[in-house]
């Protein structure tokens, strides 16, 4: 069962592009490593999601929550992604990683990720985990769901590779793909009085489907999404009041006065929803407009097969840019295009 999917977060890339083109060398560095950082968590946890809910997103016994940010007074716990077994009053918290290297654990709990022979050090997923754990037991505790365990684990990429020798034996890393098959191992290795008090426990504390839609609900609405400062992120509080500076008043007006001038071209950058997703428009400045879809079909056909030939794309930042005076049509066209593909799907 599905209780919360992740959040859209196209809005940050398409503001890091937007400030693209603001950076100087060491802000454009800082930028870079951002959306890389970015790009890949972000493909970890899409990843990760994705064997979950084929797994388990017509369970109704296991409930799934993806990108859950909660917090417990000015303490919060950024949760890549929840398991939650109803019948087994258990909770597993995963901390997804998406290293491109081999992973090591030492037995001192030191964690590398190892590029060809260059050693990097890195932070501890494990220790992330179990210190959103602590976060996350006091919100269940707080709101009547002190019964539950919560366990936490390592997720990381069917791609990765991992030096298992001197892992110690309290921290459990699986692969996303093979996460099916780890939980019927843990399941089928639970001994027979510990199932039944299991049971036991599911009746006396009524742990039905209702139960689970009920925390499910109440999670979302603790969630609390995290809004990134990306100008102050990327260091541009101490460029702006210099820039203003070297500008002068007279440039001030000269910025204001085009407005009223080039109004007629003001954009609608309201997004276009859609069961599957949503196309998303920001404006570089005056000039210029950002678009960005969910890289799916019919999304993928609409927006290439209309911006093609008419605005460039950007590999880097995964998006269409488009001169504004041509937007608008190119907006229609593409709500047009969409239109086209769900008849053809519902015929």
């Amino acid at each position: 069962m599905i209780l919360k999917q992740s959040d859209e977060r196209s809005g940050d890339f398409i503001e890091l592009t937007r400030l693209a083109s603001r950076c100087n060398e060491v802000q454009k560095r800082r930028l870079d490593k951002e959306y890389a950082k970015l790009s890949s968590g972000r493909k970890g946890e899409r990843d990760a999601a994705f064997f979950m809910n084929r797994e388990y997103g017509e369970s109704n016994r296991i409930g799934l929550v993806h990108d859950l940010r909660i917090g417990v007074g000015d303490e919060f716990a950024q949760i890549d992604h929840l398991v939650i077994h109803r019948l087994q009053g258990r909770v597993w918290l995963c901390e997804t990683k998406n290293y491109g290297g081999r992973l090591q654990c030492n037995a001192h709990g030191e964690w590398t990720v190892w590029y060809g022979k260059k050693p990097q050090p890195v932070p501890s997923p494990i220790s992330q985990a179990r210190l959103q754990s602590i976060v996350f037991r006091r919100w269940l505790e707080l709101n009547g769901y002190g019964y539950l365990e919560v366990l936490p684990l390592v997720l990381l990429a069917p791609t990765a590779s991992i030096d298992r020798r001197n892992m110690p034996q309290d921290v459990t890393v699986v692969k996303s793909d093979q996460f099916g098959e780890w939980w019927q191992r843990q399941s089928n290795g639970l001994g027979a009085l510990t199932a039944m008090k299991m049971v036991a426990g599911t009746f006396w504390e009524r742990r039905d489907e209702d139960w689970l839609r009920d925390l499910g609900d109440k999670l979302c609405r603790a969630h609390t999404p995290i809004v990134f400062d990306w100008e102050k992120r990327l260091g541009f509080e101490q460029t702006t009041p210099e820039t203003q500076e070297q500008q002068g008043s007279s440039n001030v007006r000269a910025l204001r006065e085009p407005k009223e001038a080039t109004s007629q071209f003001e954009p609608d950058l309201s997004t276009i929803p859609t069961p599957l997703g949503k196309i998303t428009f920001i404006a570089l400045g005056d000039k210029e407009v950002a678009i960005r879809n969910p890289p799916v079909e019919p999304f993928i056909d609409a927006v290439r097969g209309t911006v093609k030939g008419r605005g460039r794309w950007q590999p880097r930042y995964r998006n269409w840019i488009v001169k504004i005076e041509d937007f608008a049509e190119i907006r229609d066209q593409i709500q047009e295009r969409l239109d086209s593909a769900k008849s053809e799907r519902s015929a």
